[in-house]
Order: C-alpha cells, then sequence, then structure tokens
C-alpha cells in the first residue's frame, strides 16, 4: 500500500495540501497544534547539558535554551542541577499513568556516524532488516555493538531510486546518555543525532531519526490523548457543518423551487388547454359564418337580380345551387323567362359585381307572334370579401358600470332582417311568377357559452364587443325598433351584409 501510494503521488500531495492550508490558519491555533506535538530537547555536549524547551514568541514556535547543567564537577552536585532542571518541567498526565515529564535525548555530533545512502525501491519495506545485514559496510563496529535508525528522505522514480537518512551510534554513548536522563526524573521517548541549536537558528523541526530499539521505545497512546483529539474532533464537526450546512440549505431552495416550477407548469397546462379550447371554438365559429356568408344570400340575389332586369323582362325560374370544381365552392345562378332583347341580360349581368361569368346556357328562342324571346342564362355568384375579424375586448379595457356584474351575459336580439324594397317592380301582367321581395323571419342566435375561469373566482367582466351575428339591446337614446309584418327589426341593418367573424384573443 505505501508502494502504490508513492506511484500515485499521495504523499506528496498530502505536504502540498497541508502546506497550502497552514497559512490559512490563525497563527496561534497552529502554534499550540505543533506545541503538542514537541517534546522538551536535552542535548548532551561534552562537558554540558543543554534542555531546549519548545516556545511560541509573535506566533512563531520555535525551541529556546532553558537551563544548562554542566557536567564536569562534583556527581552529586550535577545530579542536584540535573534533577531540578527536569522538576521545572511541566509533568502531563498521558492515559492512567502518574503525570511524567518526557524529554528526547541529544547525542553530541561527534558520537554520531551519519550518512545518506541511495538503494532500490524495493527495499523500503524492510529497510531497516536490509540496511542490518549491510553495517559492515557503512561502519567498522560489529552490528551488535550499534544503534541506527534510517528515514526516507527523497525518491526518485525513473532511477527506481530512494535516498535514506541513515544515523548510527554505539549502544554504550545511547545507554549511558539515556540513564543519566532518567535519573534526573525524566521518561525518554526518543534519542536523536539532531539538536536543535546544531543547525542554525533552534527551529522547531522535528528529528524523524530515534537510535531508541523498538522494543524500549514508549508505547503511543494515541486514542488516550484526549486533550489532542477533542479539539481536533471539534475542528472536524465545525468543518463538516461548514460544509454540509450550505449544501442542506440549497437542497431546501431546489425543493422550493422545483414546487414552484410544476405549479407553474399546471398552470401553464391549463392556460394551453384553454387557449386551444378557445382557438377551436373561435375556428368553428367562424368556419360556420364562412359558409354561410361567403357568399350573398337568397334575399339579396333576388333584390340584386330584381334591380338589374329592364322593366320588359320576366322570369319563369330562378335557381341557385351549389356547384363543387375543385376545393372552392362556388354558387351558380340559373335564369328562365321572356325579354324583349335577351342579348343584353348577359351584358346587365357582367356589368354587375355581384355576378360573374354571365353566358347563355342555351339559344334565344323568338316567341311568335311577338316581339320577345325566351333566353336561358347561367352566372357565378361573386364571393363576397370577408368582414374585418372582431377584435376581443383585452383585460386591460376599463369595465363599464354595466357591465361590471359577474356572470351577466347580454340576452340575444333578433338578427338584422332586411327592410322591404320600396322600389316598384315591374311585373308584366302575365308574368307567371311575378318577383317580389321576400322577408326572412328573424332568427335569434345564442350567445357563445362561458368559459369558466381556471385560477380563482370569475374577474368581472369587461366591456367586451359583440359576438358576431348579435345585435346590442337598445339603449335609451336609440331610435325606436321598425315593425314590420308584426316582426320587429332594426331599421339600421343593412341588407347582406354579414356578420364579422371573432378573431382570437391576443395573450
Amino acid at each position: 500500500m505505501r508502494e502504490y501510494a508513492h506511484q500515485l503521488g499521495l504523499p506528496a500531495f498530502w505536504r502540498w495540501w497541508t502546506a497550502q492550508l497552514a497559512p490559512l490558519v490563525p497563527a496561534s491555533p497552529r502554534a499550540a497544534l505543533k506545541r503538542r506535538l514537541l517534546r522538551p530537547v536535552l542535548a548532551f555536549a561534552p562537558d554540558v547539558a543543554v534542555l531546549w524547551v519548545p516556545r511560541t514568541t509573535n506566533g512563531t514556535l520555535s525551541y529556546a535554551a532553558s537551563a544548562r547543567i554542566p557536567l564536569a564537577g562534583d556527581p552529586a552536585v550535577v545530579q542536584q542541577a540535573g534533577r531540578a532542571v527536569i522538576d521545572a518541567l511541566p509533568r502531563i498526565s498521558y492515559g492512567a499513568g502518574p503525570p511524567v515529564a518526557k524529554v528526547v535525548v541529544a547525542l553530541p555530533v561527534g558520537q554520531v556516524l551519519r550518512k545518506e545512502l541511495r538503494l532500490p525501491t524495493a527495499v523500503e519495506q524492510d529497510l531497516k532488516q536490509a540496511l542490518a545485514y549491510d553495517l559492515d559496510r557503512h561502519t567498522p563496529f560489529k552490528p551488535d555493538e550499534l544503534h541506527f535508525d534510517a528515514a526516507v528522505v527523497g525518491r526518485d522514480p525513473q532511477k527506481g531510486e530512494i535516498r535514506v537518512d541513515w544515523a548510527a551510534a554505539l549502544r554504550s554513548v545511547v545507554t549511558e546518555a539515556r540513564r543519566r536522563a532518567e535519573s534526573w526524573g525524566a521518561t525518554v521517548v526518543a534519542v536523536t543525532p539532531d539538536a536543535p541549536g546544531d543547525d542554525g537558528p533552534a527551529t522547531s523541526r522535528r528529528s524523524r531519526l530515534n537510535l531508541l530499539p523498538e522494543a524500549e521505545r514508549p508505547a503511543v497512546a494515541w486514542w488516550r490523548r484526549w486533550r489532542l483529539w477533542v479539539p481536533l474532533a471539534l475542528v472536524a464537526v465545525v468543518l463538516l457543518i461548514a460544509i454540509l450546512l450550505p449544501i442542506w440549505q440549497k437542497r431546501g431552495y431546489v425543493i422550493a423551487l422545483s414546487q414552484t416550477t410544476n405549479q407553474a407548469r399546471v398552470q401553464a397546462d391549463v392556460a394551453s388547454g384553454l387557449r386551444q379550447q378557445l382557438e377551436q371554438m373561435t375556428e368553428d365559429y367562424n368556419y360556420v359564418l364562412g359558409k354561410k356568408y361567403g357568399f350573398a344570400s337568397q334575399v339579396q340575389v333576388l333584390n340584386d337580380v330584381t334591380k338589374l332586369l329592364p322593366d320588359d323582362t320576366w322570369l319563369t325560374q330562378l335557381e341557385v345551387k351549389n356547384v363543387s370544381k375543385g376545393k372552392e365552392p362556388r354558387r351558380e345562378l340559373l335564369l328562365r323567362g321572356e325579354s324583349a332583347n335577351a342579348g343584353r341580360l348577359v351584358s346587365l349581368l357582367e356589368e354587375s359585381k355581384a355576378f360573374v361569368d354571365a353566358a347563355p346556357r342555351s339559344p334565344t328562342t323568338k316567341i311568335q307572334p311577338g316581339p320577345g324571346e325566351i333566353f336561358d342564362l347561367g352566372a357565378q355568384l361573386a364571393p363576397t370579401p370577408a368582414p374585418p375579424p372582431v377584435q376581443l375586448a383585452s383585460a386591460s379595457v376599463d369595465a363599464s358600470p354595466a357591465a361590471a356584474a359577474p356572470n351577466t351575459a347580454p340576452a340575444p336580439a333578433a338578427a338584422a332582417v332586411p327592410p322591404p324594397s320600396t322600389a316598384p317592380a315591374a311585373t308584366p301582367a302575365a308574368s307567371p311568377l311575378p318577383i317580389a321581395p321576400a322577408v326572412a323571419p328573424p332568427t335569434a342566435v345564442a350567445a357563445p357559452p362561458e368559459i369558466p375561469h381556471a385560477f380563482g373566482p370569475p374577474p368581472p367582466q369587461r366591456d367586451i364587443a359583440p359576438p358576431p351575428g348579435l345585435v346590442s339591446p337598445p339603449s335609451a337614446s336609440a331610435p325606436p325598433p321598425t315593425v314590420v309584418n308584426g316582426q320587429a327589426v332594426n331599421s339600421g341593418a343593412i341588407p347582406g351584409t354579414a356578420p364579422r367573424p371573432v378573431e382570437k384573443a391576443q395573450p
């Protein structure tokens, strides 16, 4: 796993990541955390022992010389001075044991053999065992006379090598330094070749080498150091809250937006359904109007023919029929009768804008005796222009007081009926079928059904234009209606005019 981790570059990433995050942590907490990991260092020299204690100065953690113990002189005086120095150190209780003062012993430079080795990467898993077999090449002493330690300080993946920091010292030297420190009342946790003041300023860099044998090193009870783990646990909890709380808030925000979006989608579907229903109703209504008023009405055709024919002409047969030729509907007019001059009837029909393609259907026949002629003509009814569509009133139009009552629809009124023609029609006495203006009975057109409102109570009615085919109720200032044959008709209506189709409401 270690080799695979190094292949992935995880240790290098960890060092880079911690180096990037370290400046973001305040100086005091960072120094306090590092202070928990450092131990006082008792550095031995040939004639003096110096006690180095980690201290924080201006937010920077470093070792400072706390006391000096001379080693030359009366052993009892040296023993008393050393004990006084160790007793001044703070004693910390680790687990259930008594409080002790733990120190790191640093050997003099002259009593340590140290070098940097380059070894294959394959020996990293059993580094110490491989070095134990090769001690005779690095030191003149026997393997049983030495204590050594090694640590990997660099790697060369291209060459498949590692750089190893190796140090060794005589067992007698290590044992004597440890025995003297313990006689002063200290607990030795490591014997290192690095003294704080050997390489310049007394920095807080810890040594990675420990010359104590594995069996003599104190067990590290990390699970008992609640003073270290409790702050770390609190920091981890705060970090998790800082990470998860915004995510939880965003989750609630997304849920609220989803509900709003679903409601808006439902309302949009309802509005789309109403719009499609309105468009379908409008198309159906206009289709019927287009079929009905695409051509002039029978009454209008009869009125036009009556005005066009001269006084010396009467009809024996008048027929209007629908002719289907292609996709466009056509309506054909057939005229049969007698006239003093049948040839001019075609020109009269052509000059009129109500008929097109007038032509005789059969040769004229001379009436014997007499000046008249029997004719048989045919013509096409000209399509009437489509009336402009009626624009429904929008919701922005101010409602009138009369139309403010909800659920109130205007009462249907009688349809406009053309008034009787006052022009005299020239009809000979011998005419079997005199042409007279016909009056169609008034028909009532029901108002279109009311579409229910989909988003709450129906809004107050606005000033909406009357539906096609309906006439607004007469107001107080309007003239009284005209009565024809006992039927009330609108005197202002124009014969032959069609109601305008409804245009779809704009959104």
